[in-house]
């Protein structure tokens, strides 16, 4: 069974599915959207472009876990053909320790979700390639537990402003926790196999459920020009299983520019 750290997975505390909501709702007040001359972090409780940060964190795992090692992708975008939710873009995230810097072009009006950290679970086994049944409850009480013990740090600046209320992942208004999801590994070199240490897993697997557990963020869109995220996250003692610090230099065309989307 998979439950492993490498912008990771997690799912559901007991009872998180029912209460998360009413959780992040009676935060609300205490979140501080974190705002740079052009950037505005939308609060979990706000359900930003119709969708909870919960669904939002879904969807950004199943874009993760789709992708080959071969191309790994710096922005992606959640299969939503129209409103909205259509134009958020999400920024990838990468399946071992690394230091790096992205430089990415996107369009005009388009929000940014992202990870900064996060753990997922699912019932996928190597090398006997025996696949686990626990339910969606089980795997996500043990993907919470490996937050709880493993989640070290989450910070992240926009455009040299620092994000507030993340200083502890166990607490952040920040960090949710998936419904179970589906997803599809990639045909070739895919995510799974080749980075998380699972290479009986086949290209073009689809893998039901999944449950995620972690750290995230939506901006509204950013307003044209340059700017740079800039997002740590760590897990174990001193990042010692994971350390993340990735660097996001994006450029934002203007309404009516050529789409320069990377």
């Amino acid at each position: 069974m998979k439950h492993s750290c490498s912008l990771s997975k997690l799912i559901p505390r007991p009872g998180r599915f029912g209460s998360v909501l009413a959780t992040l709702a009676g935060l609300a007040l205490l979140a501080i959207a974190a705002t740079s001359a052009s950037a505005q972090v939308l609060p979990p409780s706000s359900l930003p472009y119709g969708l909870s940060y919960q669904e939002w964190s879904a969807k950004w795992w199943q874009f993760y876990y789709s992708q080959s090692t071969d191309t790994m992708r710096s922005v992606g975008s959640p299969d939503i053909c129209e409103g909205p939710a259509s134009h958020v873009l999400f920024l990838g995230g990468e399946p071992q320790s690394t230091t790096k810097t992205n430089r990415v072009t996107i369009p005009a009006g388009s929000p940014l979700f992202f990870a900064i950290l996060a753990f997922a679970a699912d019932n996928t086994s190597c090398p006997t390639n025996t696949f686990t049944t626990n339910s969606a409850d089980v795997l996500a009480s043990e993907a919470m537990a490996g937050w709880d013990a493993d989640a070290t740090l989450t910070t992240c600046t926009i455009d040299g402003v620092a994000v507030p209320g993340l200083d502890n992942p166990t607490n952040t208004i920040y960090n949710v926790v998936s419904p179970p999801f589906s997803y599809t590994t990639a045909e070739k070199d895919n995510v799974v196999a080749v980075a998380e240490d699972e290479p009986c897993l086949p290209g073009g697997l689809t893998i039901y459920p999944a449950v995620a557990d972690g750290a995230y963020l939506m901006l509204a869109p950013l307003s044209p020009g340059k700017h740079t995220i800039h997002f740590v996250g760590e897990a174990g003692p001193d990042g010692a299983y994971l350390t993340l610090d990735i660097t996001y230099d994006i450029t934002v065309l203007r309404d009516g520019d050529r789409d320069g989307r990377e």
